[in-house]
């Protein structure tokens, strides 16, 4: 036998045609989450590439029953893992004591990654391709991580920013898109929007768009085959409709 034509289906034997040599990115649906501790990684095979593409990850996060005991509130978490590690973090600090009539901090959605970036003092991306040294601006001054349940003050409503069912009245529900994108081949940047708003961070707070706006976390490893990861803590929380878009690793 013709000794290339040998070794091409020998190749198809081993690493079979199919998603992890696609050229355009593919899409991926994975099962709901709805038990509190439940985990999940991609398969061992199943790895994304971030040097081909941007993977975008979005899912459904329902906080509606779930409100914490005592000051300690549980977190979901969902994002990427293996070569690198970077994710939202969703939980309900306050949601225990929420004042239907002012616009109140029931809920939070930060970004975090590895290794030891957990908070607002640690996000360091203005564009997909710029990271700048934190903090940002005064990040505790922020639009866009945390979210009201329920309704708002007479005359609160007409603040920049506040829009009723995204950014108050959400009932505890939210849709979150995360954009991961590779700057090198170990050097990552991580955008999210929750119910479509992207966060800023305020030098000091006035009544317009953030002073930076939208900000992102950095993140280092091996972009090449990195894994999509979701851990669900709270009671009643609800993760459905997850789905994620990007270029397959090849294994």
């Amino acid at each position: 036998m013709n000794k290339i034509l040998y070794f091409l289906l020998a190749a198809i034997m081993l690493f079979p045609l199919g998603e992890s040599f696609t050229s355009s990115p593919v899409s991926r649906q994975y099962s709901d989450l709805t038990d509190e501790g439940s985990i999940w990684l991609d398969e061992y095979n199943n790895g994304w590439d971030l040097t081909r593409c941007d993977l975008t990850i979005s899912y459904s996060l329902d906080m509606s029953e779930y409100k914490p005991v005592g000051l300690q509130p549980e977190w979901t978490m969902v994002g990427i893992s293996s070569g690198a590690w970077a994710w939202m973090s969703s939980g309900a600090p306050s949601a225990a004591t929420t004042d239907p009539e002012l616009n109140d901090m029931d809920d939070k959605l930060h970004l975090g990654s590895m290794p030891n970036k957990g908070d607002e003092s640690n996000y360091d991306v203005l564009s997909p391709h710029r990271v700048v040294e934190a903090p940002i601006g005064f990040p505790w001054n922020n639009f866009g991580i945390w979210f009201d349940r329920d309704g708002v003050s007479n005359g609160q409503e007409k603040l920049w920013g506040m829009i009723d069912g995204v950014t108050y009245n959400t009932g505890g529900v939210y849709q979150v898109n995360l954009t991961f994108h590779a700057i090198s081949p170990e050097l990552g940047t991580l955008f999210a929007t929750v119910n479509g708003v992207q966060s800023g961070f305020y030098v000091e707070w006035r009544n317009t768009q953030p002073d930076y706006f939208p900000v992102g976390m950095s993140f280092t490893g091996d972009l090449s085959n990195i894994k999509v990861f979701a851990s669900l803590w709270g009671e009643n929380v609800e993760l459905v409709d997850i789905n994620a878009s990007g270029c397959s690793a090849i294994p």
